[in-house]
């Protein structure tokens, strides 16, 4: 019996990728027979390290009819190709905008005998229960690299970070900052783009800002990272970062703004860098609220959460396997 985990052939630095290949490697240590399952034998990631074992579709592998196979929840032509084979299927969701992106009108993934999910998100779990009447949706835990991603607060710069491949907004409200006040046009905005993950983190760790204004994340990891870097982070939850953004009160982590309202982004940005210049002590609250806050999210609870779903998973299939035996003897 066999684990696989479809993973998308996107080369491209994305924190979804790399989730997938930590769940194999967690697999793999603890005794499972894990993989990830490219389509494309030529795909290469080099912007992270993993020891995963990996295979290929274009190999035309031979699926065993005990063999679970993961499916990424935007991938719902893959589950409809899938559902007559008789292997065990699960979903993995970690993003809400993929999720009914390519879904034809009037199926959901009930529809292509899918009755598993795991996700990183509660937000993410009460909307495929509620939208798809799934009933075996499991929130599996996250981890935050804390040797590569810390805060040192030496490094820092008055500069602006935010992820390009996420953000239409963050260079119109620079145009807007700079427009505003001329004491801003020194101020840098460092696009994230194309990075391994060691670079990534050191601009992280160097930036006094981090600006997110993706309006769909299911778990936003980039927000956790920035914050364990000690970066003051500003914009829109997408979603998900309601499961631990403070927005709000002495435990304020985070400087929400109404999703898409990029007038008011750009004002309270404004804000934010002029509080950091003149070291108003309110801001350093919010930081240090942020980094305790990324700490609970450490490898051992991602594991330990990891570990215990496919526990339950494979108990309950042999429960239902032992059920139907008795119903034919």
């Amino acid at each position: 019996m066999r684990i696989f985990y479809l993973c998308p052939d996107f080369a491209t630095p994305s924190g979804g990728v790399k989730r997938l290949y930590t769940h194999v490697e967690i697999l793999k240590e603890n005794g499972y027979d894990a993989y990830i399952m490219h389509y494309n034998k030529g795909i290469v990631l080099d912007w992270f390290e993993s020891d995963a074992p990996v295979m290929y579709f274009s190999d035309s592998p031979q699926f065993d009819p005990e063999d679970v196979i993961v499916i990424p929840e935007g991938f719902s032509d893959i589950m409809k190709q899938f559902e007559p084979l008789p292997n065990r299927k699960v979903v993995i969701a970690v993003s809400f905008a993929y999720i009914f992106e390519s879904m034809p009108l009037g199926e959901n993934w009930k529809d292509y005998g899918i009755d598993w999910v795991i996700t990183n998100s509660a937000s993410i779990a009460d909307f495929v229960k509620w939208s798809m009447g799934i009933e075996n949706v499991d929130i599996i835990g996250t981890s935050i690299d804390h040797e590569l991603f810390g805060y040192d607060p030496d490094i820092k710069k008055l500069q602006i970070a935010y992820i390009k491949r996420k953000d239409t907004i963050s260079p119109m409200v620079e145009k807007i900052l700079k427009s505003a006040d001329a004491s801003f046009g020194q101020l840098d905005f460092i696009p994230i783009e194309n990075l391994n993950i060691a670079d990534y983190a050191q601009v992280l760790k160097e930036s006094e800002v981090f600006l997110t204004t993706s309006t769909s994340e299911g778990f936003p990891r980039s927000v956790l990272e920035a914050t364990a870097c000690g970066c003051l982070c500003i914009g829109f939850d997408g979603i998900g970062g309601k499961d631990f953004i403070v927005e709000s009160g002495p435990q304020q982590n985070f400087v929400l703004v109404e999703s898409m309202n990029f007038i008011q982004l750009s004002k309270a940005l404004a804000e934010l860098v002029n509080k950091i210049k003149s070291k108003d002590p309110g801001v350093e609250a919010i930081r240090q609220n942020a980094i305790r806050t990324t700490a609970e999210f450490s490898p051992d609870c991602e594991k330990k959460s990891i570990l215990e779903f496919w526990k339950t998973f494979f108990d309950a299939q042999r429960t239902c396997d032992v059920n139907l035996q008795s119903s034919i003897t």
